[in-house]
């Protein structure tokens, strides 16, 4: 009789942890994401200018918030029909002042980044990252590609968040991470269709080309 109360017991626990553990699936609007890196790459990268100043595009009622993983396909679906998504992308983004100053010193540095890939001595890799192509730069030249990937990885973090916020969801650690994969491959999309002619370029399988 004991053993049988303890199995019994032992299955609820088991169907409670099961029910405890809930994976939320985020949704990921891939043509919006590029689209709202391009507007804020144009926007924030050139220099000597600021970005406009824009009267909030939601309400109080829309802005992030914990929500039910149960409305999640309602969310996505409101969202999928949803015209302007990539420009409310954009300006969640713009709202994030560590990655303003990314965009910023990436647009203050682009001549030095551009030098490099010129050369061949970098390229830019599947992961949004630069990436050196030959054995050893200069102490000079590794600096500046510290310094991009860091302000890249800023980026990369930055849009995790909007998308994030767009599905109003917390800013768990969970669901940064599941997303931010998607938005550093966005961002590496970005970097391989800007590429000029001669630059390395890393395909998402893993290959490496020139354009």
């Amino acid at each position: 009789m004991k053993k049988r109360v303890r199995l019994i017991a032992s299955a609820l626990l088991l169907m409670a942890a099961a029910c405890a553990v809930i994976t939320v699936n985020i949704y990921f609007p891939e043509k919006d994401v590029k689209e709202a890196y391009k507007e804020l790459e144009k926007e924030l990268m050139t220099p000597g200018e600021k970005p406009e100043e824009k009267k909030p595009a939601t309400s109080p009622e829309e802005k992030a918030k914990p929500e039910s993983s149960i409305r999640f396909d309602l969310v996505a679906t409101a969202y999928a029909q949803e015209a302007g998504l990539a420009e409310k992308i954009a300006d969640l983004v713009k709202k994030m002042p560590d990655v303003v100053n990314a965009y910023r010193e990436m647009g203050a540095r682009i001549a030095d980044t551009d030098r490099l890939r010129d050369s061949g001595a970098v390229g830019e890799a599947s992961d949004g990252l630069l990436v050196p192509r030959e054995k050893t730069l200069s102490p000079a030249d590794s600096k500046i590609v510290g310094m991009e990937n860091e302000n890249r990885r800023t980026v990369i973090g930055g849009m995790a968040k909007a998308i994030v916020r767009i599905n109003r969801l917390p800013e768990t650690p969970d669901n940064l991470k599941q997303v931010t994969p998607q938005a550093a491959d966005q961002f590496a999309a970005i970097r391989r269709d800007a590429a000029k002619k001669g630059w390395w370029i890393q395909m998402p399988d893993g290959n490496w080309r020139k354009k």
